[in-house]
């Protein structure tokens, strides 16, 4: 493995780690994925049939009760209804027991009990059910009640008890599968638990030797080498140098430094020689230079002499005395210059009055265009101070316009809820004058019913007069009677008056409320047109707004570049003035 790198050796120790990894998550996933499948298979199988015995016996008890209520009824409805229910109870019997045979078709007794189940409600109770239903005299009755005693309800027992013992056991097993699906799922997750411990600590060991060494021992071995070397022993040998991995380029990296130090050591002594070589030539150089040093301090006094003279103010000044031949041509330069340079100056006395005049003439007219341009600014910082006013009267305006437009919508809003509000109100009026209308209609009837009363007691006391002394009593309360019928028909005939009266009102309420409706109709209407307007308004106003705005910014800039100008007048006049002292001086 020396020649993998580092990276290389991680990948082989992390490949190991992750192949175990994916094994036991393989051995998880697959126990997982068993006990769900077994754990499915209870839900479909023992749960379902569980679940299915114990509806095919509610549905046989249901059969036992719908024949025993089929023997007390007395009515072709009641027969009928009974006879009904106890079909679909032996149906739904048949359906469920198949479901349960489906789901646990191993067990034997589901379908002996289906078929004694059937037996019963066909063979036992099917002809008892049949002749009860056709009973229509007492003697009829008691013959089949007596033949559902006999014949039929002892065996409902026995079937309810034998299915009653196979839900028990079929529960019971489902029990004790489900005991041993999570006692298989804890030893998953022990056994899960164990491998993952196990792999870590078998990783890390395994880990450790290998990056012993394939890292550790190879690094602490250059660690040693390269002390060796930073101690001055370049002897040592550098071991790894023949590696492909990041050791290996170490180890080279070091016998590099190993082989620098040797050729510095070469150079080193190569140096002493030439230090030695250079002293000599030092030496040689040395008198050259000090004989150049004195031609040159000679020149150098002499052109110190003639630029003190000339700092003097002296144009006439000549250097006469010759130098060495290296330095002639600068006394000669010298001389030149200063020649060159008095005609110059007379030049520039001369140029220097010139300027003078127009250095005047430019400032008194820089003085008169700085006036101008103060004034100047000063009128457009007026105008930009009345645009800044009236930017903020129409930013004003808008917001005003907009905070009207915001209450005319509330407005509308609000006259759509009435117009709403109104609207049902107009409604509950209508439904209160239909309901006046049938109250009415109910109070006519109690009206002939009071009509119709008052004749029965007026012909109850005809016949209480014909009995005589016998019918006295039954004539008084026939009188009685009639007395509250006549009572019952009188008040019956104000409440239907007040009806009346209050239906009158109602229908002038519900007209009253449609007039206010239409009313608010036409206040929306006008509403709605009064917020179109002020839209219009307030996006003209905002038009308005961001040109002014635009106007405003505009007319800032310009004075901004007019104070700017003015500025740079002010300082072109005092340039000018310098100027002009300046060509006095």
């Amino acid at each position: 493995m020396k020649h993998v790198s580092l990276i290389g050796k991680f990948l082989t120790l992390m490949s190991f780690f992750g192949i175990f990894v994916v094994a036991t998550a393989f051995y998880s996933s697959n126990s997982i994925r068993t006990l769900d499948s077994e754990y499915g298979g209870l839900l479909q199988q023992e749960s379902l049939a569980t679940l299915a015995i114990a509806r095919a016996n509610r549905y046989m008890q249901t059969g036992h009760a719908a024949a025993g209520d089929l023997l007390v009824s007395r009515t072709d409805e009641e027969n009928a209804s009974n006879l009904a229910a106890f079909e679909k109870a032996k149906s739904s019997f048949g359906g469920w027991m198949d479901k349960a045979m489906a789901a646990l078709p191993a067990n034997a007794k589901l379908a002996p009990i289906k078929a004694e189940g059937l037996s019963v409600l066909n063979d036992a109770c099917g002809p008892v059910v049949q002749a009860a239903a056709q009973a229509t005299d007492e003697a009829a009755v008691l013959a089949s009640q007596e033949a559902f005693m006999r014949d039929c309800k002892p065996k409902f027992a026995a079937v309810t008890e034998k299915l009653t013992v196979v839900t028990d056991e079929v529960m019971t097993a489902a029990n004790q599968e489900s005991e041993n699906l999570s006692a298989s799922a804890k030893t998953t997750i022990y056994a899960t638990f164990g491998a993952v411990i196990g792999g870590l600590a078998l990783v890390l060991v395994a880990g450790f030797f290998l990056i012993r060494a394939w890292l550790a021992r190879p690094i602490q071995h250059l660690q040693r080498t390269m002390l060796t070397l930073a101690n001055g022993d370049l002897s040592a040998l550098v071991a790894g140098a023949d590696r492909r991995d990041e050791v290996g380029s170490m180890a080279k990296a070091l016998q590099v430094f190993k082989d620098n130090a040797l050729r510095s050591k070469e150079m080193e002594h190569e140096a002493e020689l030439n230090r030695t070589t250079q002293e000599a030539d030092r030496v040689r150089n040395a008198e050259s230079e000090r004989q150049r040093s004195e031609a040159m301090a000679e020149a150098t006094n002499g052109l110190a002499e003639g630029l003190k003279r000339l700092s003097a103010g002296d144009l006439t000044f000549q250097l006469d005395r010759a130098f060495a031949a290296d330095f002639e041509g600068l006394r000669a330069d010298f001389n030149d210059s200063v020649a060159k340079l008095r005609d110059t100056l007379h030049s520039v006395a001369n140029a220097t009055n010139a300027i003078d005049g127009g250095s005047r003439e430019l400032s008194q007219s820089a003085g008169d265009l700085s006036k101008r341009t103060e004034q100047q600014a000063a009128s457009l910082e007026e105008t930009a101070a009345a645009l800044d006013q009236i930017t903020a009267n129409v930013s004003t305006s808008t917001s005003r316009t907009e905070e009207a437009r915001s209450m005319a919508i509330e407005a509308n809003q609000s006259a759509a809820q009435s117009g709403a509000v109104v609207a049902k109100a107009v409604d509950a009026m209508q439904r209160i004058e239909q309901s006046s209308s049938q109250i009415s209609n109910i109070i006519g009837v109690i009206d002939e019913i009071a009509f119709q009363t008052n004749l029965l007691a007026l012909n109850a006391g005809v016949e209480a007069a014909r009995a005589g002394e016998a019918g006295k009593g039954f004539a008084v309360v026939a009188q009685e009677v009639r007395e509250l019928a006549q009572r019952s028909a009188q008040a019956a005939k104000e409440i239907k008056d007040l009806i009346r009266n209050s239906a009158s009102e109602v229908k002038n309420g519900v007209e009253l409320v449609s007039a206010t409706g239409t009313a608010l109709q036409v206040i929306q209407n006008h509403v709605v047109a009064i917020n179109s307007q002020l839209d219009a308004i307030a996006t003209s106003a905002k038009e308005q707004s961001v040109g002014l705005s635009e106007v405003n910014v505009a007319v800032n800039q310009m004075d901004q570049v007019t104070q700017q100008n003015a500025a740079m007048v002010e300082e072109a006049t005092a340039a000018s003035a310098a100027l002009a002292q300046e060509a006095q001086r």
